[in-house]
C-alpha cells in the first residue's frame, strides 16, 4: 500500500495522467463524437452537430493561441536549451497537453509567495553575512586553486567557508545512527531536524522517544518533513501528534489534490542541528533501510558528516530558510546565529550549503559546484551517484576531466531502485565509456550516496544527485570540504566501494530498442 500510494501521488503519474486524458480526448472527438451526440440526443440533428462542430473549433483556435504566446514564452527565456528544446517539441506534437503542463510546471522557480519569504530572510541574516565576507577575504590564499569553487557559492548561495571546525565522516548508517542518537541526548537549546524521508521503524521510534524527554526538559525542538516524499511512510497526523508533546513539526509543501508545480519544489535536504555542538547533513533518511535494518535492494549505502564548529552557522541559515518557507514567516537569525564558537585546531576549510530552485539563487548551484570540483581536478576523481540523468553541461564536464588525463572513477548502483531511471542511467555510460571514465556497480546493494572527492583535497558530501529532480527542481544542501583530516576517511571510503564494485566493460552497450527508448526518455527528463 506505500508504494502504491507514494506512485499515485507521484509526479511520473500526474503527468502520465494528463497524457492519457488528452489522448482519449483526441480519439473521442476526432472518431466517436457523432456517436456520443446521437446516442445523447437520439437522431441525427444538424444544428446539433454544427454547434458541436463550431464549440470544438473555437476551442482549438484558442487553444492554438495560448500554445503559439507559451512558444515565444519558451524561447524568450534566458536559460540552457537543454529545458527548452522538450518543451518545443511538445507544443508542436500536442499543444494542448502541453499547454497545460507548461502552466502548471513550466516555471522551475518559486511561488511569489515563497521568493518574497527568500527576499525577507536574506536581509535578517544580511549582517551575518557581511561579517563572513571580511573573514572570506582572509582564506582565499590559502584556499588556493579551490578558491573558485568556495567564490561560486559565496556568490550564489550567500554563504562562506569557516576554519577551525571538527568535521566527521559516517560512512554507513550503521554507524551514523548511534551518534546521531547520542547528539540528540546531549541537546540542552534546541533541536533541528529536516529529512525529505521520516519512515516509521526502529530509528524513527528511538528518535521520538528522545525528542520527547528533551522536550520536557525545555528543548527548542523544529522538525520539517517533505509531505510528499512521506506519502505512506508515516502517519499524515504526525504533526497533531507531536504538537501534543511540544514539538513544533512542519510539512514543507503540503500535498493537496490539486495539480501543482510547486510539488516538483521537494525539499530533499537532511540536517540536523543540536544546539551550537554539532550539525549533521549527507544522504541519510531517517528510515530504517538507511541503517540496513530492514533489506531494499541488498546492502543500503549512504554516508553523513558531523560539524563542530563554526560551519554549523551555515546549516543553521539552510534550515532556517526551509522553516520560514513551511511556516510562512521570517525566522531569528539573530536568536540562531549570534554565538561564539570554541576553536578547534583540525586543519582545513567547511563551507555548508543549501541550493534549491531559481528564486534562491537564481543559479544551479549543486551542478555548477560539481563542475567546479571536476575543473578542480589535475590526477583523480572519484564519484558516487544513485542516478546518472544529468544536466549535458554536467555530463560533458565529467567526460572533460577524463579527457584531459583525470583518472575518473564513477560508482553507481549494482541494485537499482528505479529500474527505468537506471536503463536511462546506462544508456549515458556508451559517452562517458569513450572519454576513458571508468565506470563500476556497486556490487552489495543499492548505492545512495551523493559524494565527490577530488586530488584528495577538495571534496562534496550531501543530497545532490546527478539527475534533473536534484540539480534543478528540488531543495538540495551539502558540505564542501578542503583538506580536512576526514578527507583520508572520504578516500578510504571510495577505494572500499571499488574493491566490492564490478567494473563496466568498455565495450559497454544497451541494445538498439532500449537506446532508442532512452533517447525519448532523455528528451523529456528535463521536464520530470
Amino acid at each position: 500500500m506505500k508504494k502504491f500510494f507514494r506512485g499515485v501521488f507521484s509526479g511520473y503519474f500526474l503527468i502520465l495522467l494528463l497524457l492519457l486524458i488528452e489522448i482519449g480526448v483526441f480519439i473521442v472527438v476526432q472518431f466517436f463524437l457523432d456517436d456520443i451526440i446521437i446516442l445523447f440526443i437520439g437522431e441525427y440533428n444538424y444544428d446539433v452537430f454544427l454547434t458541436v462542430g463550431l464549440i470544438y473549433a473555437l476551442f482549438r483556435i484558442i487553444v492554438f493561441i495560448i500554445a503559439f504566446i507559451i512558444f515565444f514564452r519558451i524561447i524568450s527565456k534566458l536559460e540552457d536549451p537543454e529545458f527548452k528544446i522538450p518543451w518545443i517539441v511538445g507544443m508542436l506534437l500536442m499543444p494542448f497537453f502541453f499547454s497545460v503542463l507548461f502552466l502548471i510546471f513550466g516555471n522551475h522557480g518559486l511561488r511569489k509567495r515563497d521568493k518574497k519569504l527568500i527576499a525577507a530572510n536574506r536581509e535578517a541574516y544580511d549582517e551575518y553575512c557581511r561579517i563572513s565576507t571580511r573573514r572570506e577575504e582572509r582564506y582565499k590564499q590559502e584556499l588556493g586553486r579551490a578558491v573558485g569553487a568556495f567564490n561560486y557559492i559565496n556568490n550564489t548561495a550567500g554563504l562562506f567557508a569557516t576554519k577551525h571546525n571538527k568535521v566527521t565522516y559516517y560512512k554507513n548508517g550503521e554507524t551514523f545512527f548511534p551518534a546521531f542518537l547520542e547528539g540528540l541526548k546531549q541537546a540542552k537549546e534546541f533541536i533541528f531536524m529536516e529529512f525529505f524521508i521520516i519512515s516509521d521503524g526502529k530509528e524513527w521510534s528511538a528518535v521520538q522517544e528522545i525528542l520527547k524527554e528533551k522536550a520536557k526538559e525545555g528543548v527548542e525542538i523544529k522538525i520539517i518533513y517533505d509531505d510528499m516524499g512521506c506519502g505512506g511512510t508515516i502517519s499524515s497526523r504526525t504533526p497533531k501528534i507531536l504538537k501534543e508533546f511540544g514539538i513544533e513539526c512542519l510539512k514543507f509543501h503540503p500535498f493537496r489534490p490539486i495539480l501543482s508545480g510547486v510539488y516538483n519544489n521537494r525539499d530533499h535536504r537532511k540536517i540536523v542541528l543540536v544546539d551550537h555542538q554539532m550539525a549533521f547533513t549527507g544522504g541519510i533518511n531517517l528510515a530504517d533501510e538507511y541503517a540496513n535494518e530492514i533489506k531494499r535492494f541488498g546492502y543500503w549505502k549512504d554516508t553523513m558528516v558531523k560539524i563542530e564548529g563554526p560551519g554549523i552557522d551555515n546549516l543553521i541559515t539552510v534550515f532556517l530558510q526551509n522553516y520560514s518557507l513551511a511556516s510562512l514567516k521570517v525566522a531569528e537569525y539573530q536568536k540562531y546565529l549570534d554565538y561564539e564558537y570554541p576553536w578547534c585546531e583540525e586543519e582545513g576549510f567547511v563551507l555548508p550549503f543549501g541550493d534549491g530552485p531559481g528564486g534562491i539563487d537564481d543559479a544551479l548551484v549543486g551542478e555548477q559546484t560539481y563542475i567546479n570540483i571536476l575543473n578542480y581536478a589535475k590526477d583523480e576523481v572519484f564519484i558516487s551517484t544513485p542516478y546518472l540523468i544529468p544536466t549535458y553541461s554536467l555530463l560533458d564536464a565529467l567526460r572533460n576531466a577524463a579527457l584531459r588525463g583525470v583518472k575518473v572513477h564513477l560508482i553507481l548502483p549494482g541494485i537499482p531502485d528505479k529500474k527505468l531511471v537506471y536503463m536511462i542511467a546506462k544508456s549515458n555510460f556508451r559517452y562517458l565509456l569513450d572519454a576513458g571514465v571508468n565506470i563500476y556497480l556497486y556490487t552489495p546493494g543499492f548505492n545512495h550516496m551523493k559524494s565527490i572527492l577530488s586530488d584528495d583535497t577538495l571534496s562534496l558530501v550531501g543530497t545532490i544527485n546527478y539527475d534533473f529532480r536534484s540539480l534543478v527542481h528540488h531543495f538540495e544542501c551539502a558540505a564542501l570540504l578542503y583538506k580536512n583530516p576526514c578527507l583520508k576517511d572520504i578516500k578510504e571510503d571510495f577505494l572500499e566501494m571499488l574493491s566490492v564494485s564490478t567494473p563496466v566493460p568498455k565495450d559497454f552497450k544497451l541494445n538498439w530498442f532500449k537506446r532508442k527508448v532512452c533517447s525519448l526518455l532523455r528528451l523529456i527528463s528535463p521536464l520530470l
